[in-house]
């Protein structure tokens, strides 16, 4: 007997994932006290589902708060 999971398409896997590691993402910030904004979670979205480098994401920081990463 094959799971939900099992029966999904890759791509409906792929964003169950980044569903998944969104969710954890969030929570954890609000665990930790911090309640990230909507722009703060696209930018994290799109470095989860590969659409924005780390180092692109990092950048569009700098450009926002003027500061460059150390």
């Amino acid at each position: 007997m094959s799971t939900q999971t099992e029966r999904q398409r890759p791509d409906q896997r792929r964003a169950a994932a980044v569903d998944n590691a969104m969710a954890c993402i969030e929570k954890g910030q609000q665990l930790a006290g911090h309640f990230p904004n909507p722009q703060a979670l696209d930018r994290a979205r799109r470095v989860v589902d590969g659409t924005t480098s780390a180092e692109d994401a990092y950048r569009e920081l700098e450009d926002k708060y003027g500061s460059p990463r150390s």
